[in-house]
């Protein structure tokens, strides 16, 4: 099997330059060392749990870069961000006085409606 050719600590720290953090304050932000910022910069690869938190800590998902397929998007969404629905329940519950039942013909329309 092919390896990946991220290097996370790579991509960490090109984030936080972008993003104008600090070692010092991604340390802090991860209740962490600012050594263990250090190694972890200087990884080619990290925990899951250790991804998520930096993630989370730079408002950046880097769980996408290992992505196998780069298309692939949330179950329900399309590729355009638009909700792709296949059937939906909508409930309304309207109090109507029985004059204005009458008044709208709402049982005709209704009936119309579902045709």
């Amino acid at each position: 099997m092919e390896k990946s050719n991220i290097y996370i600590g790579e991509i960490i720290s090109d984030v936080m330059s972008e993003k104008k953090i600090t070692k010092a304050e991604l340390a802090r932000r991860l209740n962490i060392r600012p050594q263990s910022v250090d190694y972890l910069l200087g990884r080619k690869s990290i925990d899951t749990d250790t991804l998520y938190n930096v993630s989370v800590a730079l408002d950046y998902d880097f769980a996408q870069l290992y992505s196998i397929k780069k298309e692939q998007t949330n179950l329900d969404t399309t590729g355009n961000n638009e909700k792709k629905i296949n059937k939906a329940k909508i409930v309304v519950e309207l109090e109507l006085e029985k004059e204005d039942l009458l008044r709208l013909n709402l049982k005709k329309k209704i009936s119309s409606l579902l045709d």
